[in-house]
């Protein structure tokens, strides 16, 4: 994720999050995806009776200067919490109001494929440095350690953008957010589905698979043993559209596949209560989008 904030003012550095809360995120993980799954199959069922008889399934693959991560520069008093704050002060990053936007151009799965990438590469330009090719640690990992192999050539007229809020959040645990989304099929980008998800959405930004104690340490970036998350998948409501999907309805789910690596953070030279991103962020978020509903849908060039 990337920060646009110039600055966020925190009142020290430890840990990313104790154990007990990484149990407690992964608990409403587990439950969030067992009501997505409950709720799909109804949906399915529904549709059928509704007459959605169209159905496809998209790629968007979104690159880093399309995407942003918009944080609001507030802390917030969450019992237990000390993942950005001094032991014991309780203070840390509130992410109620954040904000992801983001612009992507829509392929056919046909044409994209996924394939495993462990690590950036000099091409990636993910670090600078001087050793960066011999020292793995400084090679930033991807959010699923995959990315797409080739990226095919972009149609201006098939892409898909919009912005989500983080409408509910403990500390730096996101729990729901409210999305709407332009997806576009072609007619010049006049073409397009309205798309609106409001729904439960358990995702901590910041968890990592791989936990290094020196993530934010000033003097050692260990970039190579941080291994981001992957957002889950949430499902949509097709609300209307323009051009051939006037009075369109039916619903969405959208997959993120790949991810980018995560931007590293470090205290300012000057103020130790100031973070700041250290390297740009690499890598491409791809998701898989499926349409159903009761107008026609074009095949992505």
């Amino acid at each position: 994720m990337k920060f646009t904030a110039a600055a966020i003012t925190l009142l020290g550095l430890t840990t990313f999050y104790s154990t007990l809360d990484c149990v407690e995120g992964n608990e409403l993980k587990l439950s969030a995806r067992e009501k997505m799954r409950k709720d799909k199959a109804e949906r399915q069922l529904q549709a059928n009776d509704a007459g959605l008889v169209f159905s496809r399934g998209y790629i968007c693959i979104t690159r880093q200067q399309d995407f942003a991560f918009i944080i609001p520069q507030q802390t917030s008093i969450v019992p237990g919490s000390e993942a950005f704050s001094g032991p014991g002060l309780g203070l840390g990053l509130n992410l109620l109001g954040s904000s992801t936007i983001q612009s992507g151009g829509i392929y056919d799965p046909a044409d994209v494929q996924i394939v495993d990438r462990l690590g950036t590469s000099a091409a990636d330009n993910f670090d600078d440095g001087e050793d960066f090719i011999r020292d793995k640690e400084q090679r930033g990992q991807f959010a699923g350690q995959r990315q797409p192999k080739f990226i095919p050539q972009k149609d201006p007229g098939f892409f898909f953008n919009g912005e989500c809020v983080a409408t509910q959040a403990a500390g730096e645990q996101i729990l729901g957010h409210s999305c709407i989304f332009n997806l576009c099929l072609g007619g010049g980008g006049y073409n397009c589905l309205a798309i609106y998800a409001g729904s439960k959405f358990v995702f901590n930004p910041f968890e990592q698979v791989l936990f290094s104690s020196t993530t934010f340490d000033i003097d050692d970036f260990p970039a190579g043993a941080v291994v981001p998350s992957l957002p889950p998948s949430y499902p949509g409501t097709i609300f209307g559209g323009t051009g051939l999907f006037v009075g369109a309805v039916g619903y969405v789910d959208v997959i993120t596949i790949t991810g980018s690596t995560l931007t590293p953070a470090v205290a300012d030279d000057d103020d130790d209560s100031i973070i700041k991103a250290r390297f740009p962020q690499a890598g491409y978020i791809t998701q898989k989008i499926n349409v159903v509903t009761n107008v026609p849908l074009p095949v992505a060039p």
